[in-house]
């Protein structure tokens, strides 16, 4: 596999309002080159927002996404040519097939049909898929068009993947496929941010945690740091959104 080139993400002073609601609160961090970054946070917290920000799909209220010194807006098109997303909401073609999904997107990307057709078996056969090839997306189950969705982001060999609570309804196994290509993504230097309420998941994976709280960065930490401190991600995770020391909420009658 060829060695992707390096780059650097910056998100600087990132913020996004809805009306008077204020979801991202001036992110800035930097992404490198074969990073695998966990982007955790409780509901609202204002992860899918910034992922949908890095996706092009969003536009910020202020703030700048940098790739390398230049802005991405301006050139959101050039951008999404290089990126793999896979959001929590899913958007699928629902009377076209698995397989025609992938034919489609590879020949978007620029794809000849004969890699095309190379790569959409290759991924069809990674994600045990093939049995479903010819069915649409309308009458796949849930797990079937989440492993459909990992596919369309890895078919163009994308420079950069956002996932979006992409290992949630994907059966044991081949979210082990998933992680170990993911690695193997990083080492080629693919820059991975994976945002998702599996904390077990995330921390046998990620190289980096930051922690979105009320649309700001409450943490950000390599996972090495986390473990020499004596905590799992689960306890450091608890700690900042909760607040050290706090009591966790009880039912009386239970």
């Amino acid at each position: 596999m060829p060695v992707v080139k390096p780059m650097t993400i910056e998100l600087r002073e990132l913020a996004k309002n809805y009306g008077r609601t204020e979801a991202v609160r001036g992110i800035s961090l930097a992404i490198e080159a074969g990073e695998i970054l966990g982007l955790l946070g409780p509901n609202g917290a204002g992860k899918s927002t910034t992922i949908s920000m890095l996706a092009g799909l969003l536009t910020p209220t202020s703030g700048d996404i940098l790739v390398d010194g230049s802005s991405i807006f301006g050139r959101i098109a050039q951008w999404r040519k290089g990126i793999g997303v896979v959001l929590e909401e899913l958007s699928l073609f629902e009377y076209l097939s698995v397989r025609e999904h992938l034919s489609f997107l590879g020949r978007l990307y620029g794809l000849g049909p004969d890699e095309t057709g190379r790569r959409a078996d290759e991924l069809l056969e990674f994600f045990q898929l093939t049995e479903f090839a010819d069915t649409v997306a309308a009458e796949a189950s849930h797990g079937t068009r989440k492993k459909l969705a990992f596919a369309l982001a890895l078919i163009h060999s994308p420079r950069i993947l956002l996932l979006d609570e992409a290992l949630n309804g994907i059966d044991a196994i081949v979210v082990r496929d998933i992680k170990d290509l993911l690695r193997r993504l990083a080492a080629r230097g693919v820059a991975i941010v994976l945002s998702s309420h599996v904390l077990d998941a995330v921390e046998t994976l990620v190289g980096r945690c930051v922690v979105i709280n009320h649309g700001r960065i409450a943490l950000d930490e390599p996972i090495g740091a986390i473990r020499a401190s004596g905590r799992s991600l689960e306890e450091a995770y608890t700690q900042t959104v909760r607040g050290s020391g706090a009591a966790a909420p009880v039912l009386s009658w239970a």
